[in-house]
């Protein structure tokens, strides 16, 4: 399943490469941006590629130093002077905006790529003072809120790993749309990693007594007989 996701940029916009690059850091993630690329213009393709380099201490890797290759859809539309509001568009709770920056994840995508790309939405938003929205969302929130819940969704790669299937970084894929590129290998757990269902312990355990015997002779015989005689 996949769902469209959307930044309003606000009008904090200047120096937003830099603004984003520095709130990743701050959240314990080192990002590096395509050098070809700016996040307030659409490439070619229509797609944003990072390069990550450190993730948070707490989170579980089976690569920990291996740099990995990030990549998502990404488009931009900066919004036009005397560019109307309809009744489904944007959505409420939206207010003044710059740019609209739209996103769809991708079914089957890897958790480091899902991780990301929702995280640079918020990041966005909140950098320029702007909203993030989401399909199934009643009303668009504030940029401040919206990271603040991302982040606290981040707490799952306390028990899986960031880095299953993601794409080890290799090189910058060409952003001209013509070039071709070969995505390097994808970090594929081993079957020695799947993790065990612990086995499960009653607490209620059974003690043996002469004294239950009388009780256990008595229920068998009332057993024997009803077989018996029925």
């Amino acid at each position: 399943m996949s769902i469209n996701i959307s930044a309003f940029l606000g009008k904090k916009t200047d120096e937003l490469d830099a603004r984003f690059i520095k709130t990743f850091s701050n959240l314990g993630f080192d990002v590096q941006l395509h050098p070809d690329l700016t996040l307030t213009k659409s490439s070619v393709e229509g797609v944003l590629y990072l390069r990550l380099t450190k993730t948070p201490p707490e989170f579980l890797r089976m690569e920990p130093t291996a740099p990995l290759l990030i990549a998502f859809d990404f488009g931009v539309q900066k919004r036009g002077k005397k560019e109307a509001r309809s009744m489904l568009w944007p959505p409420r709770g939206v207010g003044a905006y710059t740019y609209t920056i739209s996103s769809r994840t991708a079914a089957g995508r890897n958790d480091s790529t899902a991780a990301i790309q929702i995280l640079s939405m918020a990041i966005l938003a909140k950098e320029s003072d702007g909203y993030f929205y989401a399909d199934g969302k009643e009303v668009a929130s504030p940029g401040e809120i919206a990271l603040n819940q991302s982040v606290q969704e981040q707490s799952r790669f306390n028990r899986i790993y960031f880095d299953a299937y993601a794409y080890r970084f290799e090189s910058w894929p060409p952003v001209d749309g013509v070039s071709s590129f070969v995505w390097p290998q994808q970090i594929v757990p081993p079957k020695s990693l799947t993790q065990k269902m612990p086995k499960r312990r009653f607490r209620f355990r059974y003690k043996f007594s002469w004294l239950h015997v009388p009780g256990i002779l008595l229920i068998s015989y009332w057993t024997l007989a009803t077989l018996l005689y029925s």
